[in-house]
């Protein structure tokens, strides 16, 4: 893991537990809503994609400075916008391998809405089904509608299923 990919895993490993407002109305630990202000976040909107935002903006902002507009204009409020934004971006690269530091990127069935994940880790040789990843707005069950930042375990599969989280591939930060 390289130090770009450290940071974005650390920053997310930072901010496991922070939690929401009903209704995606703003945050509970004001710094953090303030934060998330800044990458676009608006009370009553999905946030899973802008947490992603978040922790590479970060990083970048860290390490990179002159990267952090390219990871604004790589992300949106919309996954799978920044799932079309990435297939054509010239600054970042996708594939279908988990990688630390990535970002997952799902689709919910064949509609509109899907879900953004930071990969934290995968070891193909200890599990070569699953990764794991720190996501925002998520639940205990893992679906892409929560209340808070968590960790979570997730199936490496491409098969899609007209009813679940489908995933679409990773972002990669470098």
């Amino acid at each position: 893991m390289n130090e770009l990919e450290k940071l974005i895993c650390e920053f997310a490993a930072q901010n496991v537990g922070q939690q929401e407002k009903p209704n995606n109305s703003g945050f509970i630990n004001p710094a953090f809503e303030k934060q998330m202000t800044l990458v676009g976040f608006n009370p009553g909107e999905s946030w899973c994609c802008l947490f992603a935002e978040l922790c590479w903006s970060h990083a970048f902002g860290r390490l990179q400075p002159a990267g952090v507009a390219k990871v604004s204009a790589l992300f949106s409020e919309s996954c799978l916008k920044t799932w079309s934004n990435a297939k054509t971006s010239k600054d970042f690269k996708i594939g279908m391998t988990p990688k630390a530091g990535a970002v997952a990127l799902f689709q919910h069935g064949t509609g509109w809405t899907g879900h953004a994940a930071i990969v934290t880790s995968y070891d193909p040789k200890a599990d070569k089904d699953n990764f794991l990843t720190i996501e925002g707005n998520t639940n205990a069950a893992g679906g892409r509608e929560g209340i808070e930042v968590a960790r979570k375990k997730r199936p490496l599969t491409f098969a899609k299923k007209p009813n679940a989280l489908n995933l679409l591939g990773f972002i990669y930060p470098c």
